[in-house]
């Protein structure tokens, strides 16, 4: 079941910028402040079949990526944007991991700054439970839509369309949860995307250590900082991302004596970056060793 929440906001411009009688819903600006300036779409989620929470971003604004995502395995996921504060990032988590729910990890954070009204939140806890949080204050098309072990988010954007895409594209995509977070960004962009145009983005995916053999619960942590393509090369950066992973996931079956699982996997690792030599070179190994 979906939620859809609407910002209700007013349109300032500064002395120069040309608005047109409108353009609320194309253009906006925010107000002076020391916090990062995030005009952006983003979407937070949980895959409950492999435990994986993710953080994926865009935005015309420099080094998004790193200023909006925070996650956590087994905790949860959050971005915060808009006239960003970074602080809800790790305080959120923190309280999450204390036990409160996303509901209280808004209430919280958001009650007790004075700037709440330009901020703009979405927090996912482990069991897929979202609460989002689009303040008065955010320029306009803002606002968000909370679905099943996803939230969608955005401001500064085209229009309501786009968080829409976003929701519709992410329900309906299958795969590994970076890829479907990717489907998502791709979905809003061809929406309309941020107003004001793309510059930046990121993708966050953690997963629980386990028995991996990993030293880390960043399974796929890739950003885009500055790049005139922005979509196009994180949307590389993932797939090779994906791809790594999948192609462990081989190895180790082959380990396991699993050769025609190990085989299987290799495949898909290919078919997310045909042509990849290391991966066809992997592929070829795996044939020869079963024989």
């Amino acid at each position: 079941m979906r939620r859809t929440t609407r910002a209700a906001l007013l349109l300032f411009a500064p002395a120069g910028w040309p608005v047109s009688l409108g353009a609320q819903e194309r253009a906006a600006t925010l107000p002076v402040t020391d916090d990062a300036i995030v005009a952006t779409f983003s979407i937070v989620a949980r895959d409950p079949a492999t435990g994986e929470l993710g953080v994926a971003v865009q935005s015309r604004a420099f080094r998004a990526g790193a200023i909006v995502s925070y996650a956590k395995a087994g905790v949860g996921a959050i971005a915060t944007q808009a006239a960003a504060n970074q602080t809800y990032g790790p305080r959120g988590l923190d309280l999450l991991e204390l036990g409160l729910s996303p509901d209280e990890v808004v209430e919280h954070l958001t009650g007790s700054d004075p700037g709440r009204d330009r901020r703009q939140l979405a927090v996912i806890d482990a069991q897929g439970r979202v609460r989002a949080y689009t303040g008065s204050g955010t320029s306009a098309w803002a606002g968000h839509i909370e679905g099943e072990n996803y939230s969608v988010q955005g401001n500064i954007l085209a229009g309501e369309a786009v968080v829409d895409a976003m929701a519709a594209a992410f329900e309906s995509a299958r795969g590994a949860l970076a890829l479907r977070l990717m489907d998502a960004l791709d979905a809003g962009e061809a929406a309309g995307g941020d107003a004001r145009g793309k510059q930046a983005g990121g993708v966050l995916v953690v997963k629980p250590i386990g028995d991996s053999g990993r030293t880390t619960d960043r399974w796929v942590d890739v950003r885009v900082d500055d790049h005139t393509e922005p979509f196009k090369e994180l949307r590389r950066l993932v797939n090779m991302s994906v791809s790594r992973i999948h192609s462990r996931e081989a190895r180790e079956l082959a380990a396991e004596g699993r050769f025609g699982e190990a085989i299987q996997k290799q495949r898909e690792a290919i078919a997310i970056v045909p042509g990849e030599d290391q991966l066809i070179y992997g592929l070829a190994r795996l044939l020869r060793t079963r024989g």
